[in-house]
């Protein structure tokens, strides 16, 4: 990054909204924020609690040149849950903007300010390294014991991280690249870093996130020619193209997706949009973001699960049978993962370290990360993950281990007992449930309103059930296959039942009034969120989030013949609320007495005897 700083000071380094930054006012930003961390930081970890950004990318530049770890996490995780990640840590200076819950007032702060600054022209320097290189970061993941893990991930990786995937991507300095994850999802690191190495832009996107529909708009006003994104919102995103949006910037050349398994069938129709290069890539917390890719060609594909491909080089990639074996096809076996991109193990914890990272069957001296998962190498050494073997699963991007949810229920008062499933929605999608035995009486979405304070959003299951007792097999273990899926049990005496919605209709007419609307937007989420949903229920509270927006609005606009605006669904949560903004719409602009377009796929709604 310094070279480029200094040939070319004046270069855009981050674009955020109206504001940008040079790779001169970057060095010099960083330089001195840096500078403040080393001085603050007492030789500990350093948190970042920012959002996406220009000040989030230089204290990501600054805190990797203190010489000690950074931790990013959410600005708008519950302050217990990041309270917790921090004293893991052993943080002591946190860089954040504006006020500080209560529960962190015990850190350190250090005030992001203005990322910007005179430009530090022709002799811009680096931010200092504290050590002999850029020091390493801290992520956190979830733990099978409940207790979530800290992954120590080194500066040598890191820097040969951002060296690796600039090169496999093809990054050059002409390059805009979308930075989208969340602060406290490692694949910042990968939006980042290599983009600085190369001499591009980053290109921050909003807060909140664009949703699906509105994302072809923002890449077309800002140039993006990179962008990486999680499976599932790629999937959202190649539905709404679908349906007759604009099309895919020629500027886009590359799309990366991950985080979750990609399907053939998205792959195709994604070809009827856009050509541009499309990457699959793959990897884990403890792998540094990413340890394998697989790039679509033009030649038919199959259909399942994309490939995750082969390892990047300098990287090994094993799928052993249960004896140490390679597994051959069309055997299955655990994929483990050896090379430069391992983490050094879990902070402070030398057990759950030991158990991951193990020495190579046949050859004690190659170190190895069992992912967990299940995957098949084909002839050409192609390998597909096929699932996992333990019970974590990925929540929209984020691996999840059930276990951490049910011990948060258990930190409630009034909670004796917990368990967490994971169940497939109505899209298809990895949704978490939690059952909770009470010793007082608290209906669940009062407790799942209380274990919002302690857990962030990929974390908070879509509904909290309480039961009189969790069933339990023969053995004493909890039977999953026993416990009622949600809204199949009766709402306690002290919560009034939710407005049934009335039954969807077919016919046009029924969606001109505002009943008949709200029935049918109840139907929608209905199928949605696999059950029963009335007219006046708060769909957030049932567990929605923005994607499965997404894919109601497309369908209601379908169905209405006429556009949907995306923050709509957002602003009026409940269906009956919905249907009156919409048809107060519809009214202002003369348009109640059209007939609307036929209904073109209405979904049958479940019966109300009955996840996210």
């Amino acid at each position: 990054m310094t070279d480029h700083a200094r040939a070319d000071p004046g270069r855009t380094a981050v674009v955020d909204g109206g504001r940008s930054l040079s790779y001169g006012e970057l060095l010099a930003a960083a330089g001195a924020l840096s500078n403040t961390l080393r001085d603050t930081c007492g030789g500990r970890p350093v948190a970042i609690r920012l959002r996406r950004g220009a000040d989030l990318v230089t204290a990501l530049l600054a805190a990797a040149a203190t010489g000690v770890p950074f931790l990013a996490v959410d600005p708008e995780a519950p302050a217990e849950h990041t309270r917790s990640a921090l004293t893991g840590a052993g943080v002591r200076a946190l860089v954040t903007e504006g006020p500080v819950p209560a529960e962190l007032a015990d850190f350190a702060t250090v005030p992001s300010g203005p990322a910007s600054g005179p430009d530090a022209g022709p002799g811009a320097t680096a931010p200092a390294p504290g050590g002999t290189g850029p020091a390493g970061y801290l992520v956190r993941t979830s733990g099978s014991t409940g207790a979530p893990k800290l992954v120590e991930v080194s500066g040598s990786s890191l820097e040969r991280h951002a060296r690796t995937m600039g090169e496999v991507y093809g990054i050059e300095p002409q390059d805009r690249v979308l930075q989208l994850a969340n602060p406290a999802f490692d694949v910042v690191i990968e939006e980042v870093f290599p983009t600085l190495a190369a001499g591009a832009t980053v290109v921050a996107a909003p807060h909140p996130v664009p949703a699906p529909s509105e994302l072809t708009e923002f890449l077309a006003h800002h140039g993006v020619t990179v962008l990486n994104l999680p499976t599932p919102y790629w999937r959202e995103w190649v539905a709404e193209l679908d349906c007759g949006g604009r099309r895919v910037p020629d500027a886009v050349r590359l799309v990366v997706i991950g985080s979750d398994m990609g399907d053939w069938d998205t792959v195709r129709r994604w070809r009827g949009h856009s050509g541009a290069r499309l990457v699959n890539a793959y990897g884990a917390s403890e792998t540094t973001v990413t340890c394998a890719v697989w790039e679509h060609t033009r030649e038919e594909g199959r259909a399942g699960a994309l490939p995750v491909g082969r390892p990047l080089p300098g990287v090994k990639a094993l799928v052993l049978a249960e004896d140490g074996s390679e597994a051959t096809a069309p055997d299955t076996g655990e994929l483990y993962i050896g090379g430069w991109c391992l983490a050094e193990g879990y902070l402070g914890d030398a057990e759950r370290t030991g158990a991951a990272f193990v020495p190579h069957p046949s050859d004690p001296s190659l170190r190895l990360y069992r992912t967990r998962d299940r995957a098949r190498r084909d002839a050409d050494g192609v390998i597909t993950v096929l699932g996992r073997i333990d019970g974590e699963v990925n929540i929209r991007g984020h691996r999840v281990n059930p276990s951490e949810v049910s011990a948060a229920l258990l930190r409630l008062d009034g909670v004796s007992a917990a368990h967490t499933l994971v169940r497939r929605d109505g899209r298809g999608e990895d949704r978490l449930t939690a059952y909770a035995v009470m010793t007082t009486r608290q209906d669940g979405p009062a407790l799942r309103e209380r274990l919002g304070g302690l857990l962030p959003g990929h974390l908070l299951p879509g509904e909290v059930v309480v039961l009189d007792a969790l069933p339990v097999t023969a053995n004493g273990k909890v039977d999953g296959t026993s416990l009622p899926r949600p809204r199949e049990v009766p709402p306690t005496p002290a919560v009034a039942p939710a407005t049934p919605a009335p039954a969807t209709s077919a016919d046009p007419r029924a969606l001109m009034t505002v009943e008949g609307l709200a029935g049918h937007v109840a139907g929608l989420w209905s199928a949605e969120l696999d059950g029963a949903v009335g007219v006046d229920d708060n769909v957030f509270d049932l567990g929605a989030h923005s994607l499965m927006l997404a894919g109601v609005r497309r369908r209601l606009s379908a169905d209405l013949g006429r556009e949907v605006p995306s923050i709509a669904l957002f602003t009026h949560t409940t269906p009956r609320a919905l249907a009156r903004f919409l048809h107060e719409g519809e009214a202002a602009a003369g348009l109640s007495a059209s007939r609307p377009a036929a209904p073109s796929r209405l979904r049958a709604r479940r019966a109300s005897g009955g996840k996210r």
